[in-house]
């Protein structure tokens, strides 16, 4: 299927559960701690990000388009009538009743209109729902239609035929209408969305919202993962703003994540196989004390190895440059437009040397990515001009003119190269920050994204392969 690369706006197909979560920074240390010993759960009122990691795989519960179809802010514990705080995420769908509405994962109707129990759907207190999901999650679905279509009647019922207190529903199943029932007559439609943990505590439902699949019709749940079955392919970790780094299994709907802290806000992350094992781990590079840190481990912890890292304004370059099978870092000095390859990391906070070699390469201002492009077994270097969505990069690092290049996204999105495919072969992806979804291209050319998945929002992403 042709999946066309969408503007600003356009749906998105497709999500893993980001973790995000409250962290705690600290002064740089050379040891490079970690802050926490785990993803704290939110509580009423707290206006911050709640951790996901534990939450089920989420669907937007209103389908349709951001900024088209429908609209919300994060008004978590915002002030209400009656002394009271606002306990969900309001979505509005810009005036318009009646759109449909959809279960945000698979799970048990708990209740209907406030009912346990499907004898005493009393039509006076419509619409409402709330459906139990595994591991104690729970989700609510407020002011539902409760109009005849065209009217302000209140003789409606917005929930959808078989919807009652004890029946299973699945993750994208049409469950009622957006309408402006109970305290909300006489305000715009909009469905009023809580999130319940465990044990029965409201979380903000925001980022989780922010997280969520969107889907353009109920049921339309997409399945397709981007590797092809009994491939070994390349993956992706995503980085939030707050330094949560969360390893998605594979590129694929519900995919499985695994979530922890790794350095400060402001650090500049990235993925390498440092040690030759198949499996790519992080390491970051600290602007404020000119450190390189990398992990040989995907979990929460000091650094396993440090040293000093090039010039201020320098950019990291990760790859495995020579063919021997492990990563190292080099960089891209964008001032003079020249590439420094490095084959050996740096040790004991020692800074990482001379060059093996240098060439230039590009125009200042271009951003750096890498990749094995020909399958070859070394990486080279590619360019892409964030201006206009026009990538390049050569199969030899060499000065010289690209060996091919094409136009693939828009300005402004950030592009990374992987092995989506498991042939040996990288090709380029862009995760679009307006959008939060990530194009995937498999074929290094000017055409519509081959695939395209909603990752969240996330402040980096970045290339893991996994051994």
């Amino acid at each position: 299927m042709e999946i066309l690369i969408p503007r600003p706006g356009r749906v998105a197909i497709l999500v893993a559960c980001a973790a995000v979560s409250l962290i705690a920074s600290s002064a740089p240390t050379s040891a490079l701690e970690v802050m926490g010993d785990g993803l704290p759960q939110g509580s009423l009122g707290s206006q911050g990000y709640v951790a996901l990691a534990e939450a089920p795989p989420w669907i937007f519960p209103v389908v349709g388009t951001d900024g088209v179809d429908f609209g919300y802010s994060d008004t978590f514990g915002a002030s209400r009538s009656g002394g009271r705080t606002h306990q969900g995420v309001d979505i509005g769908t810009y005036g318009v009743k009646g759109v449909p509405v959809v279960a945000a994962a698979s799970g048990t109707v708990r209740y209907v209109n406030w009912s346990w129990t499907a004898d005493d759907l009393n039509p006076d207190r419509c619409c409402t729902i709330a459906i139990e999901h595994a591991d104690g999650w729970e989700t609510w679905y407020i002011h539902l239609n409760n109009d005849t279509p065209g009217t302000d009647d209140g003789l409606g019922w917005g929930i959808a035929p078989g919807i009652l207190p004890g029946t299973d529903v699945t993750a994208g199943q049409l469950i009622g209408w957006v309408g402006d029932s109970g305290n909300a007559e006489g305000t715009i439609p909009h469905l009023h969305w809580e999130v319940h943990a465990p044990g029965g505590v409201v979380v903000n439902p925001t980022p989780h919202a922010d997280a969520a699949l969107r889907i353009l019709e109920p049921g339309a749940v997409p399945t397709d993962p981007a590797c092809p079955s009994g491939s070994l392919c390349d993956t992706i970790m995503t980085v939030d703003v707050e330094g949560v780094w969360t390893l998605w299994s594979d590129l694929a709907w519900g995919a499985e994540t695994t979530s922890f802290y790794f350095g400060n806000p402001g650090d500049v992350p990235f993925m390498g196989d440092w040690n030759g094992d198949g499996t790519s781990t992080p390491g970051l590079y600290r602007q404020s004390d000119g450190y390189v840190y990398v992990r040989n481990s995907n979990t929460q912890g000091v650094a396993d190895i440090e040293f000093f890292f090039g010039d201020p304004g320098d950019v990291p370059l990760v790859g495995d440059f020579d063919g021997d099978g492990r990563d190292s870092v080099s960089i891209w000095r964008a001032a003079e437009a020249t590439v420094y390859i490095i084959n050996e990391l740096g040790e004991d906070g020692a800074g990482l040397g001379a060059a093996d070699y240098s060439f230039a390469f590009g125009n200042p201002g271009d951003t750096p990515f890498v990749g094995d492009f020909d399958g070859d077994g070394v990486d080279s270097v590619g360019l892409h001009r964030v201006a206009t969505g026009f990538a390049y990069f050569r199969n030899s690092n060499t000065t010289g003119i690209a060996d091919a290049s094409f136009f693939f996204g828009d300005a402004g999105d950030q592009i990374l190269a992987g092995d989506w495919e498991g042939d040996g072969i990288d090709t380029v992806a862009v995760y679009r920050p307006s959008t939060r979804t990530l194009y995937v291209n498999f074929e290094n050319e000017q055409a519509a994204a081959d695939w395209a998945g909603f990752i969240g929002t996330a402040r980096q992403v970045l290339v893991a392969g996994i051994g």
